[in-house]
């Protein structure tokens, strides 16, 4: 069989750019992963320890997690894009920033002023990072369907390949 029919990817080696069609795989099954900072850092850095991508991604998540405890805003955290797969230097981290209706009704002026910033500014420029927010109904019954909707959103790639996302609860408390 011919090489053009064996593989079809275009690879680095022949185009000088990475191809459209190169999988790299998840560093965890697909599916939400509760953590915290500390084990992210593990898994998405300390095993990279030639990456340099991996640890200034890693420094724009600990910043805007510190932001968010500090504002004391309870949300959930999801993170993914390439930070979460086992890409050497990945390009980007994708972060999206979910809150619970209920509690987004009660935001302080200072804190609806942060989430307001956090959903409206690009990030992505200067620091590779993707930012979302997500007010969830939590009033309803079926938050469970909920969850398993936004996991077919945001838990598989364009080619319907699934993702990792990792989550961590904020306001982390202080001891």
């Amino acid at each position: 069989m011919p090489a053009l029919y064996r593989d079809r990817r275009v690879t680095t080696d022949q185009r000088g750019d990475r191809g459209l069609d190169k999988y790299d795989p998840p560093l965890l099954p697909g599916g939400f992963h509760q953590t915290d900072l500390v084990g992210l850092h593990r898994l998405c850095v300390e095993y990279f320890p030639k990456s340099a991508a991996r640890a200034r991604l890693m420094e724009t998540l600990s910043t805007i997690f510190r932001s968010i405890n500090d504002s004391s805003i309870s949300a959930r955290l999801w993170i993914g894009g390439g930070f979460l797969t086992e890409k050497e230097n990945p390009e980007d981290v994708e972060l999206t920033m979910v809150v619970r209706e209920t509690s987004f009704k009660i935001l302080t002026a200072n804190q609806r002023a942060f989430f307001d910033w956090f959903r409206s500014t690009s990030l992505y420029l200067e620091h590779r990072c993707y930012t979302y927010a997500l007010v969830l109904d939590d009033a309803r019954d079926d938050w469970d369907v909920l969850q398993r909707y936004w996991l077919r959103q945001y838990g598989f790639d364009d080619q319907r390949r699934k993702k990792a996302i990792a989550e961590i609860l904020v306001p982390k408390p202080s001891l």
